[in-house]
């Protein structure tokens, strides 16, 4: 492809992930018949909410990992599979690893978050985040030297009590067939402090039901190849132990991806400060979505659905602004939330509904495969999953 022919210059979107993908489908939805062009430095879209199926075996990589590839033949987009360091705001284009200059009208930046590793020493290398793909695998060949040891397993520790910990700690305790065990760190005094109530309630039967350790106002203070230490405050002291683990897996803490390429945006803080618009008020035609973002004013969650509602409202005033209107401000809609509690299991709080256990999940799934990327990646996809026996028979014999 030849981006020097272009009948203009396209809108560019930076980063594949949830917001990113999100945003270019819903700007073919309002286009203009402008180019729209996907960059990213993988080769598929993760669908991150369904990470935890992905690792029970639950769902296979092509209903959780497209190729971008695959979506852009698809839905009409173009994608570049590359790396991009620097900006260039008054040229308007993009400098990429291989030196391509790519021009841009109007640029989404929405590179997303990986773990931070940074917090305490020696995490990068004895520990393993959960968001990628990479730490699937990783977290696969863990769970399979825990279940082919001879010898009585060491505790696994999963730092961080928030949505994430919660939900991969049930599907890891389900995942493992032997004693062992499965503490869940968190600093805080509350396990989900910011989930509804419901879902936080069923979350603790199922984290009781599994014998997971829960060990609140609690932090990992160092980490070696055989040795961590977990400590805690009790009063003005902090009590320290030394625990010999089969692992860490690290949920406690995230940061933005491309950290040098956003140092110009950042200014010093962890995350992007935009104003109601998902600008910054030096660059009227950068616009920011996800994870990487805050607004001081009009506070959202860092979710898929915040970033789906990002989305939505950034691809539209994309398209006001080509167009000299108004731009709209966002409005974030909580739609409720819904968590996977371990194999076949979940809860769903939302929209007036309280549900919690297989249905649930089969609910959830259902749900999330329908919001997956391309007609017929979704079709497909709920489609596998209705017409499987095993779920069919799993639906029906809940009424029996």
């Amino acid at each position: 492809m030849d981006l020097n022919n272009l009948k203009s210059d396209p809108i560019v979107v930076l980063g594949g992930g949830f917001g990113g993908l999100s945003t270019v489908i819903a700007l073919l939805a309002q286009s203009d018949r402008t180019p729209i062009i996907l960059i990213d430095q993988g080769s598929r879209f993760l669908f991150k909410p369904l990470m935890y199926e992905l690792l029970s075996g639950e769902l296979e990589l092509w209903e959780v990992a497209p190729e971008f590839t695959a979506l852009a033949s698809e839905l009409g987009f173009i994608f570049l599979q590359e790396s991009v360091v620097e900006v260039d705001e008054f040229a308007s284009q993009l400098i990429t690893s291989t030196d391509k200059k790519i021009k841009y009208s109007q640029l989404v930046i929405s590179t997303g978050v990986e773990t931070d590793y940074s917090m305490v020493e020696g995490l990068q290398e004895y520990c393993c985040g959960f968001s990628s793909l990479n730490d699937i695998i990783k977290i696969k060949k863990l769970l399979s030297r825990i279940k082919n040891s001879t010898h009585p397993p060491k505790p696994l520790l999963i730092a961080g009590a928030g949505p994430t910990g919660v939900e991969l700690v049930c599907k890891i305790a389900d995942l493992i067939d032997k004693p062992i065990d499965i503490y869940l760190v968190e600093k805080g005094n509350k396990v989900l402090p910011n989930s509804k109530s419901f879902n936080r309630e069923k979350s603790i039967d199922e984290l009781v039901k599994r014998n997971i350790k829960i060990y609140l106002k609690h932090y990992i203070k160092s980490v070696n190849e055989n040795f961590l230490e977990l400590s805690n405050y009790v009063s003005e002291t902090i009590q320290t132990h030394k625990i010999n683990y089969s692992g860490l897996l690290w949920t406690a803490g995230l940061k933005p991806n491309s950290l040098k390429l956003l140092q110009n945006f950042l200014k010093g803080e962890n995350k992007i400060k935009v104003n109601n618009f998902f600008q910054i008020n030096e660059s009227k035609n950068i616009f920011f979505v996800g994870d990487i973002i805050f607004n001081e004013k009009n506070p959202f969650p860092s979710s898929a659905q915040a970033a789906m509602q990002q989305s939505m409202i950034v691809a539209k005033n994309i398209i006001s602004l080509r167009k000299g209107r108004e731009l709209q401000p966002f409005v974030f809609e909580d739609r409720g939330e819904m968590l996977s509690l371990g194999i076949g299991n979940a809860s769903i709080t939302g929209y007036g509904i309280t549900l919690a256990g297989p249905l649930a999940f089969e609910i959830r799934r259902i749900a999330y495969l329908m919001r997956m990327p391309g007609l017929s990646l979704s079709l497909k996809s709920v489609g596998s999953f209705i017409l499987s026996k095993k779920i069919i028979n799993r639906l029906f014999s809940q009424y029996q």
